[in-house]
């Protein structure tokens, strides 16, 4: 279950599940045992969703029985979670938690988490660093002010393309190819609710591009507004964003100059990357 702030590189893109992983060798020195539960692992990361006890053991080139002991165990980790419903796997919150742990170490993210109290203490707004994985935009850094009402802990929060500025600014940025399938399931769940909106996909994507940050009014979180913009590379392609969070009852035109400041900021940490 994701814990969303409100508002709310590397590229970790989903593969096929049906494509087998590779049986791990056997003379390397290792432990036979982690390097088949290693292989299990392999298969829930490349897979685009939960997967059955059958696909796992088709993914692996094992018996589903033998599948199913390491899974056990893998479980009971928390690196593999289960469905109570469908009965279905995936990844456990531990590896998210070691998959965020490692995107900390990325360059860039660190580069902006050195600056990311700065900014603030200067909006006297909390802020969380985003990068792109598998699962859409998924924060990696969160700074709060001290006198923040809002929980600290969104480590690991993905965020929808369509109702947070976080995800306004991926999907501006990150290829088509890589949006899509989260455009058309969101579109999907919006039909569903009571409170619908009628997303302009072009048009969202066509403002973020001219005025170089997403701003979002309550649309992902009651009450609260969003202002995030990207941090690209030299070839222009996005490697992290910076969303800074506040109450809606911020006037206009402290929305502005939030959003310049975010803005410049962004720009500044772009060019030192490249």
């Amino acid at each position: 279950m994701n814990r969303h702030d409100p508002e709310a590189s590397a590229v970790f893109t989903a593969g096929d599940h049906t494509e087998p992983v590779p049986a791990p060798e056997r003379d390397h020195g290792g432990i036979q045992s982690v390097d088949i539960g290693m292989t299990v692992l392999k298969a829930l990361a490349s897979a685009r969703g939960p997967m059955s006890l059958k696909e796992i053991g088709a993914a692996c080139g094992m018996a589903p029985s033998k599948a199913h002991r390491y899974l056990h165990s893998l479980v009971a980790g928390g690196l593999v979670s289960q469905q109570r419903r469908s009965g279905k796997y995936d990844l456990g919150l531990f590896a998210l938690r070691l998959g965020v742990s490692a995107i900390r170490r990325i360059d860039v993210v660190n580069r902006v988490s050195d600056h990311l109290e700065d900014l603030v203490d200067q909006l006297d707004m909390p802020a969380h660093v985003a990068i792109w994985s598998h699962e859409g935009p998924i924060a990696v850094r969160w700074q709060r002010t001290p006198d923040s009402l809002i929980s600290p802990d969104v480590l690991g929060s993905t965020f929808p393309l369509l109702r947070s500025a976080t995800g306004n600014v991926f999907l501006s940025h990150m290829p088509a190819r890589l949006t899509r399938p989260f455009v058309e399931s969101e579109i999907q769940k919006e039909r569903e609710l009571e409170n619908a909106i009628d997303f302009d996909v072009d048009g969202i994507t066509r403002t973020v591009r001219e005025q170089g940050y997403a701003m979002t009014l309550g649309t992902f979180v009651p009450d609260y507004l969003g202002i995030c913009a990207p941090i690209v590379n030299w070839d222009e392609e996005i490697c992290a964003a910076v969303t800074v969070v506040g109450r809606l009852t911020r006037d206009p035109e402290q929305r502005r100059l939030a959003a310049r400041h975010l803005t410049d900021f962004c720009k500044t940490l772009s060019a030192a990357t490249r």
